[in-house]
């Protein structure tokens, strides 16, 4: 198993590509943080890693707060003494913001502010207090591997507004991380994939009237993950790998 030993976070693992993602680097020997802020989605990811003999633990924080951030690195040190994996994966797009809106997307000048706010703050803000408080603890160990899942629609011509900006704003923040903590033995990457099938992606599907359209697989998405962690070679940083292009 090419994670055994390794100590890995990931975050959005109670469900969707989240909880793809932990059961994929479990079935390779690392022990799971697996965290979001609802309880029971988590308790069921660590069920299933349990089941197939893999380690992992939940652990329910807000991580759009900076201390809870902080609080569930210093959680993961206490009890394991080391972070060798990020999985930044927590994110998505609020119910409420497209609940009333038909077969388009808003545009720029019909967002409020409060919408504007909540979308960079769900996808952007928490990557960011993810890695400013693991990267220390990397640096220190002077290891670490770092995923972040963007999106296509941070990638390309969008009208997805600031779900589309905060997802390009990941592929920034990969390559800065990268540049900036090669130095200390860190790998940060990315993927960005297309419109996966999530519980999260039906329910907003359903609202918008795209019930039929195509959309990958989760276990896809970890795959990716899984080999940026175990198999890309170490000048493979700063990078994201496009999936579902088609889509």
């Amino acid at each position: 198993m090419k994670l055994q030993g390794k100590i890995a976070i990931v975050t959005g693992a109670g469900k969707g590509i989240g909880r793809e993602a932990a059961l994929a680097i479990a079935a390779e020997g690392a022990t799971v943080a697996a965290v979001a802020r609802t309880r029971s989605d988590l308790d069921e990811t660590v069920r299933l890693i349990e089941d197939n003999g893999g380690l992992a633990v939940a652990l329910s924080h807000d991580l759009t707060v900076g201390s809870e951030v902080e609080a569930l690195a210093a959680e993961v040190m206490e009890k394991y003494g080391r972070i060798d994996i990020l999985v930044n994966n927590a994110g998505g797009y609020p119910s409420e913001i497209y609940k009333n809106i038909e077969h388009q997307a808003i545009k720029l000048w019909e967002w409020s502010e409060d919408q504007w706010d909540q979308i960079i703050k769900t996808n952007l803000r928490i990557p960011f207090l993810c890695m400013n408080k693991i990267l220390p603890v990397m640096i220190q160990q002077r290891s670490g591997k770092i995923v972040s899942v963007s999106s296509r629609m941070g990638r390309i011509a969008s009208q997805m507004g600031a779900y589309a900006v905060a997802k390009g704003g990941i592929i920034t923040m990969t390559k800065t991380a990268a540049i900036q903590a090669q130095e200390y033995g860190i790998q940060v990457n990315a993927v960005s994939p297309g419109i996966v099938d999530t519980p999260g992606q039906r329910v907003y599907n359903h609202s918008v009237g795209q019930d039929g359209i195509s959309m990958g697989s989760a276990a896809d998405v970890a795959r990716a993950i899984l080999y940026l962690l175990c198999d890309a070679p170490p000048v493979m940083n700063g990078q994201s790998i496009d999936l579902f292009t088609t889509v």
